[in-house]
């Protein structure tokens, strides 16, 4: 189904690749140097969730 209502540009593509890769380098370097494993998955979860938050809010504004 095709609506108007939403208008996907390059842009938008260009910024979930860039969240994907800053997400991706960002666990790859925690799982690499982190050596506690209860720090390591902190980290990893916190980096998650900023992620889904900075998806968020570019798709609907909620900040």
């Amino acid at each position: 189904m095709f609506t108007d209502e939403v208008r996907w540009t390059g842009a938008d593509f260009i910024a979930a690749a860039a969240i994907f890769a800053g997400v991706g380098c960002a666990i790859e370097l925690i799982v690499r140097f982190v050596d506690q494993p209860v720090l390591r998955m902190t980290l990893v979860c916190g980096v998650i969730l900023a992620a889904l938050v900075i998806w968020a809010d570019g798709a609907v504004g909620i900040l």
